[in-house]
């Protein structure tokens, strides 16, 4: 009778340099017991690290991805770490959003004289991730779904205007992630209108609606901005409504 093995789950940390990765290296000369599981990739600020690289992380095979930064009010860059966690609590959202569980992804603060810090967020997200299990061969779909929405032009820009928002002043917290929030589920349904038209091709409005799982109205508006921006065009007629491809295809 063949032996079961326990599932050792694969970790990704992206670790700031001035903090948590000197944490970590004070954990290590210091003797701290922590998880082998994690595997360490080092940024000059967790401000840096942008939602994409975590689904690509987890794309390639990682169980769960962690993002490790200064506590707020020591990031070497002032606001990196304010950065980090706006893009986490999205991702976090858009996990919600599509029915993933939004534990494999996690974002803590480690400063460099934490090294005893460092090993138990380690060993605690490495249990969690043990528990949660082996991340889900239907997650791939959802992952790529979302990376999709993420490279877009759309929420490139605004996520790149961010920090000059928050220092003028021009923008209210709630009211940013909010925003940011509806341009991403946005996005998504975007990405999944362009995979019906990959799919099964030309699309007509009700089409898309059942394909994507919104109402009419709501593809109606996506249309139109797809329209104007020349991405789709008017290919045919179909039971009165027209029917809209990628242009140029």
């Amino acid at each position: 009778m063949a032996e079961s093995t326990s599932f050792e789950p694969k970790i990704v940390a992206f670790t700031c340099n001035w903090c948590s990765y000197a944490g970590a290296d004070l954990a290590g000369t210091s003797r701290v017991q922590y998880a082998p599981n994690m595997r360490i990739i080092r940024v000059m600020c967790s401000g840096r690290v942008e939602p994409t690289f975590i689904l690509e992380a987890l794309q390639n095979g990682a169980d769960g991805v962690c993002v490790l930064g200064c506590h707020f009010g020591d990031c070497h860059y002032i606001s990196g770490n304010y950065e980090a966690a706006r893009r986490m609590e999205l991702l976090k959202k858009l996990f919600k959003d599509i029915g993933m569980d939004d534990r494999r992804i996690m974002i803590e603060r480690v400063s460099a004289s934490e090294g005893d810090r460092f090993g138990s967020v380690v060993n605690a997200f490495t249990e969690q991730i043990r528990e949660l299990g082996p991340l889900p061969e239907d997650y791939q779909e959802s992952l790529s779904l979302m990376r999709g929405a993420l490279e877009g032009e759309r929420l490139r820009i605004v996520l790149g205007s961010t920090k000059r928002a928050f220092e003028e002043g021009e923008i209210e917290e709630e009211r940013y992630n909010t925003t940011m929030h509806d341009i991403a589920l946005e996005e998504i349904e975007r990405v999944k209108m362009m995979k019906a038209l990959t799919e099964n091709g030309p699309q007509t409005v009700p089409e898309w609606a059942e394909y994507v799982g919104v109402p009419k109205m709501r593809i109606w508006r996506h249309v139109l901005a797809l329209t104007q921006k020349n991405v789709i065009e008017v290919v045919g007629e179909k039971e009165h409504y027209m029917q809209y491809q990628r242009r140029g295809v």
